[in-house]
């Protein structure tokens, strides 16, 4: 279910929408403090609809790949993984940022 950038098959003001709506609960995380309940605080949220929590798991999924991270520097790893998600999805950077801290808590 990725909704990439290049021309997809939704109308771009649907797929803008879909966006906002779980980049909003994105944005809305302050516990940096807790870094690791990040995810919880997003894919528990009962507001989000079940195709924009699948999209959520995807990207955190994708964005987290080993690949992605199999560096000895976590830069290296926040930069690749924050490039992915700009190339292929639709939230802003610092929905992006947000994703990507997250992450690299995993990483650490």
């Amino acid at each position: 279910m990725m909704f990439q950038k290049p021309n997809g098959a939704r109308p771009q003001n649907v797929v803008r929408h879909f966006m906002e709506t779980l980049e909003d609960k994105i944005l809305n995380f302050e516990n940096w403090s807790q870094p690791w309940t990040f995810y919880e605080f997003v894919s528990n949220d009962e507001t989000l609809k079940e195709s924009e929590l699948s999209l959520f798991s995807e990207i955190w999924t994708k964005a987290g790949d080993f690949e992605l991270w199999n560096n000895s520097d976590l830069i290296l790893g926040c930069k690749a993984s924050h490039s992915f998600i700009s190339k292929h999805y639709s939230l802003t950077d610092k929905a992006i940022a947000n994703i990507v801290r997250a992450l690299s808590y995993q990483w650490k």
